[in-house]
């Protein structure tokens, strides 16, 4: 996604306290990766992605914290807090607050015998199906038409085309990945290596290029989501 400021970090989902979720109950698996972002070669912000399971319920938790000043003529800050209850591979459950440099826009769900209920600052109503989130996790995202952005619970159905074969650099240098292309609702290229394990994004933002990267690896997310 990402094609302005604004939106500058609806990709993933840190600094915010929530009243959301219950805590998530002991979990027989756990993974925490983190992630650095950079707008070219300037690092300006960071995110952590943490998974855990117990049974068929697996409870994510995904934090951005984003600082932006080019100059002193573009000045951008961004926060986001999102909490996904899962189970069986289904949403049951999400809590996110993004402080989107001063706004604030929100995205809560809740499974019912109506489906999921979303109730967000940019959609309000029923979500069919088994949407995927703009959390990006896990490639199983990529085989799901209807995905929900977690910073504003805007319902969208994604192209998504996969691109091929591409080196795409991180903490551990330049890691080799499949590339999808994701158009639609978000505009994202994601790069995921041969485990299927996300190890980020990159888009444009105002004709320069921005990347979300792994910069510790932590445990196998893939491994927790997939039990």
């Amino acid at each position: 996604m990402f094609p302005n400021r604004r939106q500058f970090l609806a990709l993933s989902g840190a600094g915010l306290t929530i009243a959301s979720l219950p805590a998530a109950p002991a979990s027989a698996s756990s993974a925490t990766r983190q992630f650095a972002v950079y707008l070219g070669r300037r690092k300006v912000g960071e995110s952590t992605v943490r998974l855990s399971r117990s049974g068929g319920r697996v409870d994510a938790e995904i934090n951005v914290s984003l600082h932006l000043n080019i100059l002193g003529l573009i000045k951008f800050d961004y926060q986001l807090s999102n909490r996904e209850s899962w189970r069986d591979g289904v949403l049951q459950e999400m809590r996110s607050r993004t402080n989107n440099n001063g706004p604030i826009e929100y995205a809560n769900a809740n499974r019912t015998g109506r489906g999921l209920e979303m109730e967000g600052s940019g959609f309000q109503g029923i979500v069919e199906g088994n949407p995927a989130t703009t959390s990006y996790f896990t490639s199983d995202f990529l085989e799901r038409p209807t995905w929900i952005n977690t910073q504003n619970g805007k319902v969208f159905t994604p192209s998504i085309g996969r691109v091929g074969a591409a080196n795409f650099t991180t903490d551990e240098g330049s890691t080799p990945c499949t590339r999808y292309a994701i158009r639609g609702g978000v505009n994202s290229d994601l790069y995921y290596d041969s485990n299927f394990e996300w190890m980020g994004s990159s888009f444009s933002v105002a004709g320069r290029t921005a990347r979300i990267a792994m910069s510790s690896r932590g445990g196998s997310l893939n491994q927790v989501w997939r039990g």
